[in-house]
């Protein structure tokens, strides 16, 4: 795998032969804000632990990426992520993406959000949790992102508070960032077949091409990928972490 990935132009890193710079990167954990009133003995305790060396790495600049998850919780994967590298302001959230890549060779690849990390979302979060998953699928898939807010509800069909926070979110989305393509409150079918997108809603602009899917809570968006992966045949990639300063993901255990 390691050759695989060098050959596609990643070079990995070993954490061992950056141990002679322990001191170096006790001096610099010592500056930041988490470990005010630590003994230096508790910092060094702290970079014994693999998931905390490898991201003082990535903080510090010794590497560009880092990849965590196979023998830690997306939970302590997030809160070392948080302190060291930090959140980007114009994020506030972690959040996660999955691309699922279909079979067949299928261009059609959709990216679902959030999978991973908030439980339940309110409409600002949602909001974030959209524009930074339609950064990443123009990103890594180089298409036009085109976002659906899914619900149970679609164009009004149902009254129900949840239908409200995801209505909420798709007007602030449209006044935030009028030149990303979204729309809602939909249900997946609408979102992704032409035919019933135009029956449930005659006036949609998506018309059932949307590929960047933003469900309205942990458990709809988690429950939906594993049935893609599982039922559908579709790869699964991720979850990719989104909303950092710089580049950190989790992986599924």
């Amino acid at each position: 795998a390691k050759k695989e990935l060098i050959n596609l132009g990643f070079n990995v890193f070993e954490i061992d032969k950056y141990k002679d710079k322990t001191e170096e990167y006790v001096e610099f954990l010592n500056r930041l804000k988490f470990t005010n009133g630590w003994p230096v003995e508790k910092i060094y305790d702290y970079l014994d632990n693999d998931l905390h060396f490898g991201m003082t790495m990535l903080a510090f600049g010794d590497v560009d990426s880092l990849v965590a998850g196979s023998s830690n919780t997306t939970s302590n994967v997030i809160r070392s992520a948080i302190r060291l590298v930090g959140v980007r302001e114009q994020s506030s959230w972690i959040s996660s993406v999955f691309f699922m890549v279909p079979p067949n060779n299928d261009d059609r690849i959709l990216t679902y959000a959030d999978c991973s990390v908030i439980p339940d979302p309110n409409s600002e979060q949602l909001v974030s949790i959209a524009y930074n998953a339609a950064k990443f699928h123009k990103l890594i898939i180089d298409k036009e992102p085109k976002i659906a807010f899914l619900s149970f509800s679609t164009n009004g069909s149902a009254s129900h508070y949840k239908v409200d926070k995801i209505k909420k979110s798709v007007e602030m989305f449209k006044n935030k960032y009028p030149n990303i393509k979204c729309e809602g409150e939909m249900q997946f079918d609408a979102a992704i077949d032409s035919e019933i997108a135009i029956r449930k809603n005659k006036n949609s602009e998506l018309t059932g091409s949307a590929n960047v899917l933003i469900f309205p809570d942990l458990d709809s968006g988690n429950i939906a990928y594993k049935i893609t992966e599982k039922l559908a045949g579709y790869d699964a990639w991720g979850p990719l972490l989104q909303g950092l300063k710089k580049p950190v993901h989790d992986l599924s255990r």
